[in-house]
């Protein structure tokens, strides 16, 4: 269970559960988080050959750093009233570009895995904040962070239990005598 894969889009579940409360906030940092993933990705693909193990991931941390730190300067600057309940959510964008370079996402030339990343995380960045925006008018719990998990849990159960449900009917069972 040592995988990257999983420390990597575990990263990603803090923002998806804690910035989703509205479709304007998840909007918001997922947009963020596309421009600092694929900045990243290009200013480390110009500078990644010349650089040892170690050095990469020091440049790694310090452009994904600057990167977050931009954006969340532009944010302030342009979009406040959006930027302060996003402003915790930010530090993760850096975090998880660079769990991404660690196991090296940009390394090859993977558009389509980079294109299907942001668009599967745009999705449910969205469509958690909208589900959990219809709700939270009636029940407040769902706009809180716990609200968020125990929604996405539910989700997720729905999505196995639809899945299990969609496998089984599939297989035909041969009679027993």
């Amino acid at each position: 269970m040592n995988k990257p894969w999983a420390l990597t889009h575990g990263l990603l579940l803090v923002p998806l559960v804690g910035a989703s409360a509205s479709p304007v906030g998840a909007l918001g940092l997922w947009l963020a988080w596309v421009v600092v993933l694929f900045s990243h990705g290009w200013a480390m693909g110009l500078v990644r050959q010349r650089l040892t193990a170690c050095q990469r991931l020091l440049a790694s941390i310090a452009l994904a750093a600057t990167l977050t730190t931009c954006i969340g300067l532009v944010a302030q600057a342009w979009a406040l009233e959006l930027y302060r309940p996003l402003s915790l959510y930010v530090g993760w964008i850096a975090l998880s570009c660079v769990a991404l370079e660690h196991e090296d996402f940009f390394v090859e030339s993977r558009w389509p895995g980079r294109l299907r990343l942001a668009g599967l995380f745009g999705l449910l960045m969205i469509s958690l904040g909208a589900v959990r925006g219809l709700i939270g008018s009636g029940l407040p719990l769902a706009l809180l962070a716990p609200g968020g998990f125990i929604l996405l849990g539910l989700l997720l159960a729905a999505r196995q239990a639809w899945t299990a449900a969609k496998s089984h009917s599939s297989v035909e069972e041969t009679p027993r005598p």
